[in-house]
């Protein structure tokens, strides 16, 4: 299996009922002193599997919000009311 870190989205293509996502990274330009996007690889799947892998997406990313949000709630001191 291989492993790609992307620090994100190149481009999106569909052709030929194949989703096509191409992943970049932002590497060290030695000559420019700084960052530039080059291409990580390109993740490919046929169109029909692009509904559960949105879902599954989906999912990941309410499950982080509501797990910042618990630290959040954590992190926040409660006022104390007078009674």
């Amino acid at each position: 299996m291989t492993e790609i870190f992307a620090d994100g989205i190149r481009s999106i293509a569909v052709t030929n009922g194949v989703l096509r996502i191409e992943l970049m990274q932002l590497r060290h330009n030695r000559e420019q002193k700084g960052l530039e996007p080059q291409s990580a690889g390109t993740l490919m799947m046929p169109v029909p599997l692009l509904k559960d892998f949105t879902f599954q997406l989906v999912k990941t990313l309410e499950k982080l919000k509501e797990h910042e949000n618990a630290e959040k709630s954590e992190k926040t001191p409660k006022s104390k009311t007078a009674h």
